[in-house]
């Protein structure tokens, strides 16, 4: 005779879904029907988001013209900073429209016994007055030096764009109270 699974397990889930039911019909009424203020939830836990994305734009940028092949690697940090921004949560509605300004103050791209050292260091600011640094130091295959590079610059725009998300939530959050 060939046990299975299905025929061990049934007859204990059937108990335990008969005590489920019973458990929650004497629990009282259900969650909905509750207040809200009722629930203990830890604060910025369980509050609804807003719905939609916000507008988030990058305002200025500063990119170090020194470095070789320059002009593409500052358009490949723009589409890093764009996608970064796009996934971060900035804690706003579709309504919000959020500026951001971002300035690499280092790229610098070395070879020393045989390993690519990038690098970078990169400044955002928000409007307010709030400001993020994000700092890298990477080495890699010298043969790969624009993966190196690219790689290095999508790190540190993913830093600093989270970063200053993290600060825009908080403001929002304290100009709620």
């Amino acid at each position: 005779m060939r046990l299975s699974l299905g025929r061990i397990l049934r007859p204990a889930l059937g108990i335990f879904c008969l005590a489920l039911v019973s458990e929650q019909a004497s629990a009282g009424p259900p969650a909905a029907s509750r207040s809200s203020d009722s629930v203990p939830i830890a604060p910025g836990i369980g509050r609804a988001a807003q719905a939609g994305r916000p507008n988030v734009s990058l305002d200025a940028l500063v990119f170090p013209a020194s470095v070789a092949n320059a002009a593409a690697l500052e358009r490949h940090f723009r589409h890093m900073l764009r996608r970064a921004a796009r996934r971060a949560d900035w804690g706003a509605g579709r309504s919000a429209r959020i500026e951001y300004r971002v300035v690499v103050e280092e790229l610098e791209i070395t070879e020393v016994g045989g390993v690519l050292r990038v690098r970078c260091t990169a400044l955002g600011r928000l409007p307010r007055g709030k400001s993020a640094r994000s700092h890298l130091d990477f080495g890699g295959d010298p043969r790969n030096r624009r993966a190196v590079v690219e790689r290095v610059l999508e790190m540190v725009a993913r830093g600093v764009v989270t970063r200053l998300a993290a600060l825009e939530r908080e403001r929002r959050r304290s100009g709620q109270k």
